[in-house]
């Protein structure tokens, strides 16, 4: 691990979200937001922060939603009404800060409080690590311990 700053978050944001990570710099990467001093996450380069990995973390929430809207059967504006109050950055927002994600962020350089949109994007983010280090199935407890439904 890179340092004690690095090893506090990534063990804070562990407890939170109720999964330990095989690949600790997935973690790291996730919570880097867009501007932070940091540029490299073990041998990855991250030049925008968590944004790419906020994209398949969008992809990742909607995969598990839809999995649980088709097995329920409903009607396919069921599922556009899930999507939109589940995925949308307020909810996103209000997850981060209502389970203390929030306070493990690293901004971007002179910046003292976290955005609602980079909030969201680092829910995402941490979801799309969680997913890359340990697929789709490791993902559904840890949008349950963060009260995603």
């Amino acid at each position: 691990m890179a340092n004690a700053r690095m090893n506090n978050a990534v063990a804070g944001v562990e407890a939170i979200i109720g999964y330990a990570f095989n690949d600790k710099f997935l973690l790291w990467e996730a919570l880097q937001a867009a501007g932070s001093n940091v540029s490299i996450a073990g041998n990855r380069m991250i030049p925008n922060g968590n944004k790419r990995l906020a994209v398949v973390g969008n992809t990742v929430l909607d995969l598990v939603l839809v999995e649980r809207w088709y097995g329920g059967g409903q009607i396919r504006g069921a599922f556009d009404q899930v999507r939109q109050r589940v995925g949308c950055n307020d909810n996103l927002d209000n997850v981060g800060v209502q389970t203390g994600l929030n306070t493990f962020v690293n901004l971007a350089g002179g910046a003292t409080a976290i955005s609602p949109s980079t909030m969201a994007t680092t829910v995402e983010a941490i979801l799309a690590g969680v997913y890359l280090d340990g697929g789709l199935q490791a993902v559904m407890p840890v949008m349950q311990n963060l009260g995603i439904a």
